[in-house]
């Protein structure tokens, strides 16, 4: 629909003032368009000297240049780009100039621009008539048509639109008229396909079709925006602007070369990638290990909030009001402004002649300028082939790193000390890291990676101060290519296992045993009886060497939740987060078993006032309890027993009850229905007796209850006493 605004826009122009040109009207009926009168060019040129990239996507430029007099610099940049630049933009003038205003073109949308604007052009007027459609929400406006027959001027009424049938086999044709009507009241209709043009003669109509044209217009034209910096001053002076843009992470790819002894040479390099508009020519560049938080805030377009309608009240009675005065002096504490005082590494460069492939000069070094193109110097002369392990373990080697490094606080970086040139749309590979490093050779066992066979690799130790960042590692041993790996970030003085390849050399078989191990505690606990004992978890590795030469071997063992070494598992060498590491020293063709035993340990509890004498014969035949233990818990057994007995009496006491209730009720009524009858006095004497009978036996079972609920009550009390003072002895 945009596309469509910007499209039909351009044809409403042409329509309207090409013929209008034609007619050479005076200036002040015509409809034209006039370019931005070009102002004097003061615009000037920063540089970039300084460009940092965090391994969180983001990156710092720094611009630095002379400027003079009243100075404007202008920054083009991608749409994308300018949230990050508007919210992380510093501008500093080192001379006696001020900074101004730092200003951009609005992107205000086209929606928003052209709400207030009393029509539209969009594909729906498009499919009905075109320019039809624009002049039928013009009504009202002032209008020139110019025909074959002449020129009318009046003001727009409608649009008629009428359908012809041509031919009967075909749809019919649809003509638009346009009807205005003159000042001296005469009403006229124009078919649109003879109309010449139609000139607008308001200036307000005017402008609205040139605001419309330029909003949709500036749709096409979101790609670019250029952010204008001034400053006002006299005489030469430095000028600094900085700010971060999104920009793809540097990568660090990692070469070992390892020794006859497993000894590791150590090659990190760099690749950075320049994606902008813009060619870094003899920049300074720091890599920065990290991840600091960043995010896009979308700022650079106007944003309009939600007010609400608010009716006015009918009747205002405002009554003034006093505010209590404010006490006590504001005073602004001045602050000291600290200069960055942080020391520059010095600068480390690559000497030597043989160099694994490193940029190679007359003296040693890396040279003053590093290009993504530069060619590779080899040393010339006849010398003696040597291999690359050979040559890096020689007395003049020269290793030494090919970049500084400190720690920024929870950050880490690489400050190349030598210019760096990488041209746009190119990328480079730079070498940051060169050192010797501390390590040997391997196999790495971890069952859930492979079975049957380790994996082979070296246990890396950075002896350097430098941290190294993430990334793939190619291992070359002993001349020849061994393998690839990936690397997590590592720091300082730590270790890492790193396996490149598969030991062919070396077999493992496993063997699993679980078991339940008999109780180690059982204790009473407010009324509770808790039995307390191991799971356990043995495992059996057979490590057997196929070679000739002594292997070192690592036993990855996943540490699992709830679980613990038992005593007669060895110590393990390392403990990380997730594994405990077993190291084994194998022999020329020797065999190792390493048997690794885990214990969980379980808790089962019981209600001791809830056991049954089948739950005590378990108990005493898995030897949890002794034979005291268990005729002290036997009482308690028969306590519950005798008051359960009690219960069931106390319950057929009252079912006895409740029936007597039932049939002296039943006997009443009988009463009272004979005693209307002379002839049955003798049966109501009898039920007389028998409610008499009844109400005895109902007297002897309210004493029974009551023996019988102060007897369980004793019972109670004493099975209560007793759990409550349960001890196992």
């Amino acid at each position: 629909a945009m596309k469509m605004k910007g499209l039909f826009a351009s044809v409403i122009l042409f329509s309207l003032i090409l013929p209008v040109a034609a007619q050479k009207r005076s200036a002040a009926n015509q409809l034209s368009i006039k370019p931005p009168v070009a102002e004097t060019d003061n615009s000037q040129v920063l540089p970039i000297k300084r460009v940092i990239l965090y391994s969180n996507g983001v990156a710092y430029i720094e611009r630095r240049g002379m400027v003079s007099g009243n100075a404007e610099v202008n920054l083009s940049f991608k749409q994308s780009q300018v949230d990050d630049v508007l919210k992380s933009m510093v501008v500093l003038d080192l001379g006696q100039g001020r900074i101004g205003a730092v200003s951009y073109n609005s992107s205000v949308p086209a929606g928003a621009r052209t709400a207030e604007i009393p029509f539209s052009v969009d594909a729906k007027t498009a499919n009905d008539g075109g320019i039809a459609g624009v002049l039928s929400q013009l009504q009202g406006a002032r209008v020139s048509v110019s025909t074959a027959k002449g020129v009318t001027a009046g003001s727009i009424l409608t649009v008629e639109k009428r359908s012809t049938l041509v031919e009967t086999n075909k749809p019919p044709v649809t003509t638009h008229f346009l009807v205005i009507a003159s000042e001296s009241g005469e009403i006229s209709n124009f078919d649109l396909s003879e109309v010449k043009s139609v000139k607008l003669l308001e200036e307000g109509t005017r402008k609205d079709v040139t605001e419309f044209a330029n909003a949709t217009a500036s749709t096409r034209r979101r790609d670019a925006k250029t952010i204008t910096v001034t400053s006002t001053g006299s005489g030469q002076r430095e000028m600094i602007v900085s700010y971060t843009i999104a920009a793809p992470i540097w990568k660090t790819t990692y070469r070992v070369v390892l020794d006859e002894k497993g000894k590791p040479f150590f090659q990190g390099w760099a690749i950075v990638d320049n994606v902008s508009d813009e060619n870094w020519e003899n920049v300074q560049l720091s890599l920065i290990s990290g991840t600091p938080i960043s995010f896009i805030q979308p700022i650079q377009n106007p944003m309009y909030r939600y007010r609400p309608v608010v009716p006015m009240q009918q009747d205002l009675n405002l009554q003034p009001q006093i505010y209590e005065p404010s006490s006590g002096n504001l005073k602004v504490a001045g602050e000291d402004a600290e200069k960055d005082r942080r020391e520059v590494p010095k600068s480390v460069t690559i000497s030597g002649q043989r160099q694994l492939g490193l940029i190679n000069t007359v003296d040693g070094s890396l040279g003053n300028n590093f290009t993504a193109n530069s060619m590779m110097n080899l040393p010339s002369g006849p010398r003696k082939e040597t291999g690359i392990s050979e040559a890096l373990t020689g007395n003049n080697s020269g290793v030494s790193t090919a970049a500084s490094g400190e720690e920024l606080g929870d950050l880490f970086e690489y400050r190349i000390e030598q210019p760096i040139t990488v041209l746009r749309d190119r990328s480079a590979l730079i070498p940051i890291i060169q050192t010797k490093m501390e390590g040997e050779r391997v196999a790495i066992y971890n069952e859930a990676v492979r079975r049957d066979r380790p994996m082979g690799g070296m246990m890396l130790t950075n002896t350097s101060n430098l941290t190294f960042e993430g990334g793939s590692m190619t291992v070359i041993d002993r001349d020849a290519y061994a393998g690839e790996a990936l690397m997590e970030r590592l720091k300082p003085q730590e270790k890492r296992l790193i396996s490149f390849a598969l030991d062919l050399g070396t077999l493992v078989t496993t063997e699993a045993i679980e078991e339940s191990e008999p109780a180690k505690l059982v204790r009473a606990v407010n009324g509770t009886l808790e039995v307390h004992y191991f799971k356990s978890n043995k495992k059996i590795y057979r490590i057997t060497n196929q070679t000739d030469k002594l292997k070192t071997f690592y036993l990855e063992y996943p540490i699992r939740a709830g679980w613990q070494l038992s005593a007669e598992t060895p110590k393990p060498d390392i403990t990380t987060q997730r594994y405990h590491r077993f190291r084994v020293e194998l022999k020329p063709f020797a065999k190792a078993e390493i048997t690794i035993a885990e214990q969980q340990p379980l808790r089962d509890s019981y209600q001791i006032g809830a056991l049954r004498t089948a739950d005590l014969e378990l108990f005493f035949s898995k030897r949890f309890i002794n034979e005291a233990t268990k005729q002290r818990l036997q009482r308690l057994v028969d306590l519950r027993a005798q008051i359960s007995a009690i219960q069931q009496q106390l319950e057929g006491l009252e079912n006895e009850e409740e029936s007597i209730s039932d049939d002296q009720k039943r006997l009443r009524e009988n009463i009272e229905t004979l005693a209307k009858t002379p002839e049955a006095k003798a049966l109501i004497t009898r039920y007389v007796d028998k409610v008499n009978t009844q109400e005895t036996r109902i007297e002897a079972i309210a004493k029974e209850r009551a023996q019988l609920e102060a007897e369980r009550k004793t019972l109670e009390q004493s099975l209560a006493a007793e759990i409550k003072g349960f001890e196992l002895r």
